[in-house]
């Protein structure tokens, strides 16, 4: 039996079959996905969008690789969104670790906490926008398998122009593209699939400007910052296989509507310092792929 948050939603708030095909929801109240991975751990890390995080983790459950158990970090959205602390209960019965912190932690947390506490052999870690297709995980982590490295849904790789990487310059793979095979890029979003055995050097190399911030949640770089050290680690950075048209492998299926919230990073200035971030990775070594 599930918490029928998907088909709800997507039968009486905001009408849409397809999705709930995608996400292999058949008919209220489908049950979850019996068998889960023991190799495999998934966070979700939530801010400011509640309407959104209990279709994002009832999704997780309906994954036809279903992780041992996931985790919600719940930061605090500082009175510009309600926290969903009825869901968050619910969830403790389905095999989900709750964080419910008085701290906006920002986008830098979930990555360390994946460094530090996780012990299954794969960790995925998700944006609170988005919604993966059934197939998502077990495809991403099927290509981690067969070659180790840091796989995602939105791969990023910088333009060369001849002025030097820019943030906003840039190609893309993988979601929207449908890129059809595993395809090696610069960094990654919307979703990190990797080995959690290296991520500890993630300590090893936090710059400065994190440190110095005024306020460490407003500051981003983190996706660059992960393929950064995956790359001093000998591990490269790719999308995994998508396929044309919107289908149950898509990291995210409904990107354009979650992703244009009032509260998502890219609408609240929090991007701004995207450059200076690539640009102290860059001069510490970070190889790009179109740059000699």
């Amino acid at each position: 039996m599930s918490l029928n948050f998907l088909h709800r939603y997507y039968t009486e708030v905001l009408p849409n079959p397809r999705v709930l095909e995608l996400c292999g929801v058949h008919e209220p109240h489908a049950p979850y996905t019996p068998a889960t991975d023991p190799d495999l751990t998934v966070i979700i890390s939530a801010w400011a969008r509640p309407e959104y995080l209990p279709l994002i983790w009832e999704a997780i459950q309906y994954q036809s690789r279903r992780p041992r158990e996931t985790w919600i970090v719940q930061n605090d959205p500082r009175g510009r969104a309600l926290v969903p602390r009825e869901f968050l209960a619910e969830a403790r019965a389905y095999s989900t670790v709750i964080i419910d912190s008085g701290i906006n932690h920002g986008c830098w947390f979930r990555f360390l906490l994946a460094a530090l506490y996780c012990r299954t052999r794969y960790v995925a870690i998700f944006d609170d926008d988005t919604l993966p297709g059934s197939d998502a995980l077990a495809t991403a982590v099927g290509s981690l398998e067969k070659q180790s490295g840091l796989y995602g849904g939105r791969g990023i790789i910088f333009r060369n122009e001849g002025n030097g990487p820019q943030f906003c310059v840039h190609d893309v793979e993988g979601w929207p593209a449908g890129t059809a095979e595993t395809t090696p890029v610069d960094f990654v979003g919307h979703m990190w699939v990797t080995e959690s055995r290296w991520m500890r050097e993630l300590f090893r190399y936090l710059p400065e400007r994190l440190f110095d911030a005024a306020d460490p949640a407003h500051e981003c770089g983190e996706d660059m910052y992960l393929s950064f050290v995956a790359q001093r680690c000998g591990l490269s950075t790719f999308v995994y296989p998508h396929g044309q048209g919107c289908n149950p492998r898509w990291s995210s299926i409904q990107a354009y509507e979650m992703g244009q919230h009032a509260n998502a990073m890219s609408f609240c200035g929090h991007l701004s310092a995207g450059d200076e971030y690539l640009r102290l990775a860059v001069a510490t070594g970070w190889r790009l792929l179109r740059f000699g």
